[in-house]
């Protein structure tokens, strides 16, 4: 099992990395864990072991997905599943929101996972891989506060319904799951 898990430095995405590394033995496993929190993604590699590899990234820089994908193809030399969860909240009623905070909450919640599906798609087709990306219930419920968090999932559950009907037949599986309520530093800061 080759996997790219984005935001794996916490929350989510690190309990994805740790459930995978239990379940696979580690001759059986190749990880490329990115997050930018540098620090925490270099102890959750060291905690799975010689399997995982860390590698900082920014999410929100519009070449994420060729870099990131170049990294895993290099550690790994292919992908069988890419786990696209790094996201942001920026919490506050619509009104008091700027351009600004419009566009990076959307640049690392919804248009990250079209840049890493972009460049994986050939090597998730060849290994005939899966693409799961992590939305929110907020996606279908509007959420106090958290406008653009909301808005950002529910594209991104059509983004990935999208992909799943275009790259479908390339045997490519495109899901997400969409948590409730979910107790990581993100939503303490939040």
């Amino acid at each position: 099992m080759r996997a790219l898990i984005t935001g794996a430095a916490s929350g989510i995405g690190k309990a994805v990395a740790l459930l995978l590394a239990n379940r696979h033995p580690s001759d059986q496993l190749q990880m490329l864990l990115t997050d930018r929190d540098g620090d925490a993604l270099a102890q959750v590699a060291r905690q799975i072991g010689p399997a995982a590899h860390a590698h900082i990234a920014d999410l929100s820089s519009p070449d994420c997905g060729d870099a990131i994908v170049a990294a895993a193809i290099s550690h790994m030399g292919g992908i069988d599943g890419l786990v696209s969860n790094a996201g942001i909240i920026s919490g506050a009623p619509l009104i008091e929101q700027t351009v600004d905070q419009f566009e990076r909450v959307y640049a690392i919640n919804t248009r990250a996972t079209f840049l890493l599906g972009k460049a994986a798609h050939p090597y998730l087709a060849k290994s005939k891989g899966a693409f799961v990306a992590t939305a929110s219930m907020s996606a279908t419920q509007p959420t106090p506060g958290l406008g653009f968090y909301s808005s950002s999932k529910a594209a991104l559950l059509m983004l990935m319904r999208q992909c799943a009907l275009e790259w479908g037949p390339d045997g490519i599986r495109c899901n997400t799951v969409s948590p409730g309520p979910t107790y990581t530093p993100m939503t303490q800061a939040g």
